[in-house]
């Protein structure tokens, strides 16, 4: 039959799968290291929610002992799960807010207090008291033993609770709990150690401040805290540095561990109150590497009751003060000038690579902070960025080998490889190595300075290297083609903008790679245009600002044309000639801003020249004008007004440029007005949105008025920065502003004298005609 059954599930399972299912290994709890889910540890105590162990499961208690374990919930554990088997009984405590289920064969060697039902399965041990303080049911198992049992509060317990099932006599009654008022020894630990407890640790604290510490009387059976002890107590320090005396087992001092020098004792109090614990603050003068405090009571006369703190700590520095740099000039280390600068204008710098001086003291945490000669030692220097304009995110090599001699350190040999500024600070993390396993964090235990800026560290000079070969743009189109030619007057931008690369570069010309990405993005950049064909037109570079900067993060920045720059040649107020532009564009870079202390600035040595700049279709520029031609016709059919684009060809002569067909003139840039005959607004309107011009030439459709609208309108074409005048969107629509086609470099002049700033002008007609025949047809 088992084999069938067996057949049945490998069936519905691999049979691989359910014989690993059920072979699952047993969990090993190593506290405090490796806690069951949802616990938590503190100097002893642990804190679970409700928790639940596993068939086999074990739990082994480490240091600190004795041990509490506190459980949030239902407890519950499988069959053969251990607790503390390899333990002494003294050593465990669980308290349980809820009902607690053990399974068969499992062993507890502690006591085991629940506020709900406890059932204990079948030869279940617990060693020491099972206890229901709300009088709720305790179960005995088949087998199953307890050291004790009680229902309701320790010495006034009763057995009336009890299910014995064990087929043994009924557990005698758990004997009441040690005196509240008598302590068998004293601890201290810090103050943040979990109420109730009787150990724990206190980690690294500081010479020359007070610290608190929390002394704690505990009781005969050394359990719990002997919460009605009340009366004085001496406190003392100890330098715990010599453990050759003999450790005595009930107090647990050494005969060798002697009061630190620079200390004395202190008196504390216990009132009722206090509940057996209270802070104490002790201070200590000079720096010890390993200390422990001594509780002895009375406070007076022979003591009849003592106890030295279970961990020992270590009293360190407050700080390595006054840390900072110096130096005699730029070049040379001394104590004449501070090198605490990260300006990034001004201030005194000094060379990347130079000596310079680091000196720092070791003191106290007093009001007035004193050197605490007992410090002799060799921290270990630490650079990280600063904040300040001129620090990086990269750093360089610091050369240091700080060392104290009588608590002072003082060092000329100190040099730095790259530019900028940085942040130093000292930190000594071996002096208070006896608190590394105590919780102590880094910070606690480490003599350290104050973080400082140290610097600045500066390149001598710029180099500007061509990154990108500029192209100019013909006609500053990008989709019409061909081109050949630009308006006189007209923008122009890049079809390719210039790039090029700045370096910051120490005397050797290598790169400080460390040269602030703040400098550099405010690096102060010259731009210079030139028109080599020389002063006449001239070249208009008013539209081009100056090249933007973006640092790299390597002692290296981009420089970049703006991609809005423009540039222009100037269009005089008379025609002229064709001509071949010929366009320089030189680039450079400084910091001005060394010019402070007897420094100066830093400059770009060979600026970056680029000369004759190529246009991506044609080089020529050209004097150009839009003429309006007058136009009449019926008021019946559209009437077609020619426009026409000219340049003048140098022989006193405006000619058709038939090599523009590139230019598109808005229609809303076609003021309407001065309405004649029965012509009214708006009763013809342009008939596209654009004149588009094919070889030179285009053609302006008017729209018809129809029908006893015969009259004249007269148009102006607006081409310069400011529009006049009313546009007609549509026949019959609203008329509204007319708008700029943004196109001065085709303005003309209508009179003698007048200046090539004028926008051109026309009438358009409607019911006029070339002869008196409106149709002629001739049959033959």
């Amino acid at each position: 039959m088992k084999h069938r059954v067996l057949a049945l599930l490998c069936l519905l399972l691999p049979c691989s799968l359910w014989l690993f299912a059920a072979q699952a290994h047993a969990a090993a709890y190593v506290l405090p290291g490796t806690l069951p889910a949802g616990c938590s540890a503190s100097a002893g105590t642990y804190t679970c929610g409700a928790l639940t162990l596993g068939n086999n499961d074990t739990v082994t208690l480490g240091a600190p002992l004795p041990a509490t374990i506190n459980v949030n919930g239902n407890f519950n554990a499988g069959n053969r799960a251990f607790i503390n088997t390899g333990g002494a009984a003294s050593d465990l405590g669980i308290n349980v807010a809820g009902s607690v289920s053990v399974g068969n064969q499992g062993q507890i060697n502690g006591s085991l207090t629940a506020t709900g039902a406890v059932n204990l399965g079948n030869s279940t041990l617990v060693a020491r008291c099972v206890r229901s303080s709300s009088s709720a049911t305790i179960s005995l198992g088949n087998g199953a033993s307890a050291g004790g049992v009680c229902c309701g509060a320790l010495g006034s317990c009763r057995s009336s609770c009890v299910v014995n099932n064990s087929g043994s006599a009924m557990p005698p009654l758990c004997v009441a709990p040690p005196s509240s008022t008598t302590p068998g020894r004293f601890n201290a630990f810090d103050t943040g150690t979990a109420a109730g407890s009787v150990s724990g640790v206190i980690r690294t604290k500081i010479a020359g401040g007070a610290f608190s510490v929390a002394v704690v009387a505990v009781n005969t059976a050394g359990t719990g805290v002997a919460s009605g002890f009340t009366g004085s107590v001496r406190v003392e320090l100890l330098n715990a540095s010599d453990n050759s005396g003999t450790l005595n087992s009930s107090t647990g001092c050494r005969s060798s561990w002697v009061v630190a020098s620079g200390t004395t004792a202190s008196t504390l109090t216990f009132a009722a109150s206090d509940n057996g614990r209270k802070n104490i603050a002790l201070t200590v003068a000079d720096a010890w590497r390993d200390a422990r405090v001594r509780i002895s009571s009375p406070a007076t006369g022979t003591a009849t009751v003592v106890g030295c703190s279970s961990d020992n700590f270590a009293v360190r520095p407050a700080s390595l003060a006054n840390l900072g740099a110096t130096d005699a000039t730029l070049l040379t280390a001394g104590t004449t000038r501070t090198l605490a600068n990260s300006a990034a204008t001004g201030g005194n710098v000094h060379k990347a690579g130079r000596p310079f001086t680091v000196r720092a003291t070791a003191v106290n945490g007093a009001a007035t902070p004193v050197t605490t000669s007992n410090y002799t030692g060799t921290p270990t220097a630490f650079i990280t960025p600063c904040s300040g304009a001129a620090c990086s995110a990269t750093l360089g090599t610091l050369t240091l080998a700080p060392t104290a001699v009588a608590g002072v350190i003082n060092t000329a040999t100190a040099s730095y490889t790259e530019a900028g500024a940085f942040t130093l600070q000292l930190v000594d993390s071996s002096f208070a190595s006896v608190d590394a396993s105590d919780g102590s964090t880094p910070a606690e235990m480490s003599v350290t300075s104050a973080a400082v800026t140290i610097g600045r560290f500066v390149p001598d000079h710029f180099d500007v290297v061509a990154l990108m070969a500029p192209v100019l743009r013909t006609f500053n189109s990008s989709t019409c083609t061909p081109r050949s030619f630009t308006y006189l007057g007209q923008p122009f931008a890049y079809a390719t903008a210039p790039q090029a690369t700045v370096l910051a570069r120490n005397a050797a010309g290598a790169t400080t790679v460390n040269y602030p990405n703040a400098k550099l993005s405010a690096l102060v950049r010259s731009q210079t245009y030139t028109p080599l064909i020389g002063a006449t037109p001239g070249l208009d570079s008013s539209g081009a600002t100056l090249p933007s900067i973006i640092a790299n993060g390597n002692g290296t920045a981009t420089l970049a044309a703006q991609a809005s720059d423009t540039l222009r040649m100037v269009r005089p107020p008379t025609p002229m000639a064709p001509f071949n532009a010929s366009i320089g564009l030189a680039w450079s870079v400084a910091d001005n801003s060394e010019t402070g202390s007897g420094n100066g600035s830093i400059t770009t040595t060979t600026p970056l020249s680029l000369a004759n700049i190529a246009f991506d279709q044609g080089n020529e520029f050209r004097f150009g004008v839009l003429k309006l031609g007058s136009a009449y016709g019926s008021e019946l059919i559209n009437l077609a007004v020619p426009v026409e684009l000219q340049y003048w060809n140098g022989s006193n002569t405006f000619v058709t440029n038939t090599d523009d067909s590139c230019t598109s003139l808005p229609t809303s840039s076609l003021a309407l007005g001065t309405y004649r005959g029965n012509l009214a607004a708006c009763e013809t309107a342009p008939g596209s949105a654009s004149v588009v011009f094919t070889n030179g030439r285009g053609l302006l459709r008017m729209l018809p008025p129809g029908s006893g609208n015969a009259g004249s309108v007269d148009a102006t074409v607006n081409l310069g920065a400011v529009a006049a005048g009313q546009q007609c969107p549509a026949v019959g629509a609203a008329a509204s502003a007319a708008v700029t086609a943004g196109m001065p470099w085709l303005q003309g002049k209508r009179a003698a004298g007048a200046t090539y700033n004028q926008n051109p002008v026309a009438r358009f007609s409607f019911g006029q005609y070339r002869s008196p025949l409106i149709h002629l047809r001739e049959v033959y």
